[in-house]
C-alpha cells in the first residue's frame, strides 16, 4: 500500500485570505449575544445529512471580512443553501432542531478561527494553515509547519460528546504518513473568556508547545 503524503500546495491557506487578526475577532464578539435551545431532534442530530456548517461560516467570513453573529450565521446558512432547502421541504420540527444544532455549533466555529489567527500571529518560526478540504475531507483542524515538519492539530472540548465525535472523525480518515497528529482536548474551565465566548489562547498554545516537544 502506497503511503498517503500531504502536499500542501494542493491546499491553499484560507488564513491568507482573511484581512483581520485575532484581536479583531475578540473585539467583534465581545458584545455578541448567544442563545441556545434545549431542542435536540434525533433526525437532525443523527439521521439526516445537511450542507456542511463550516463551509457557510467561512464563506461569510471571506465575503464580508467579518465574524457573523449567531442569528446572522443561521440566516446566511439558509440563504447559501437554497437549492438544498427548496429540494427538501423540511417540517417545522426539523427546522427548529436544525436551528438549535447550528446555534450550538456556532461558538466552536468562532473559537477555531480565533485560535488559528492567534497562532498565526504568535508562531514566528513556522506556518499556520487552515483549509476547508483538509478539515472536512481529512479531519484536520489546523496544520502547523514547524522545523520542516507538519503537525496536524485537532481541537475539541474535553467532554464525552466531543470525544465521541473525535473518535468518529478519526475512524473515517486515513492518516498522512508525513504528518504528526496532535490531539488537543481543552477544558472550558480556565479558558480565556470574551463576552459570552470561551476561547483558546495562551493556555492552549502552551499545551501545544509541550506536544511539539514530546513529538
Amino acid at each position: 500500500m502506497t503511503d498517503k503524503i500531504l502536499l500542501l500546495r494542493e491546499y491553499p491557506n484560507l488564513l491568507d485570505q482573511i484581512e483581520f487578526d485575532y484581536v479583531f475577532v475578540e473585539e467583534r464578539i465581545s458584545d455578541y449575544p448567544l442563545k441556545f435551545s434545549q431542542v435536540r431532534n434525533k433526525k437532525v442530530e443523527w439521521g439526516m445529512r445537511f450542507p456542511i456548517f463550516l463551509e457557510s461560516f467561512y464563506d461569510y467570513v471571506m465575503k464580508n471580512q467579518d465574524i457573523p453573529k449567531q442569528l446572522e450565521f443561521f440566516k446566511y446558512y439558509l440563504s447559501s443553501n437554497t437549492v438544498f432547502f427548496s429540494e427538501n421541504r423540511l417540517g417545522e420540527g426539523i427546522m427548529e432542531g436544525l436551528k438549535a444544532r447550528i446555534y450550538r455549533t456556532y461558538p466552536s466555529l468562532v473559537r477555531d478561527i480565533h485560535f488559528a489567527l492567534f497562532l498565526k500571529s504568535k508562531i514566528k518560526r513556522g506556518q499556520v494553515i487552515y483549509n476547508q478540504r483538509l478539515d472536512v475531507e481529512e479531519g484536520i483542524d489546523l496544520i502547523i509547519e514547524h522545523g520542516g515538519r507538519y503537525y496536524a492539530v485537532n481541537l475539541y472540548t474535553d467532554t464525552k460528546r466531543a470525544y465521541a465525535g473525535r473518535d468518529r472523525k478519526n475512524y473515517r480518515h486515513t492518516k498522512y504518513s508525513n504528518v504528526n497528529y496532535l490531539e488537543l482536548p481543552v477544558e472550558f474551565r480556565g479558558s480565556k473568556s470574551i463576552g459570552n465566548f470561551f476561547l483558546y489562547a495562551e493556555r492552549e498554545m502552551k499545551k501545544l508547545n509541550q506536544l511539539f516537544k514530546s513529538n
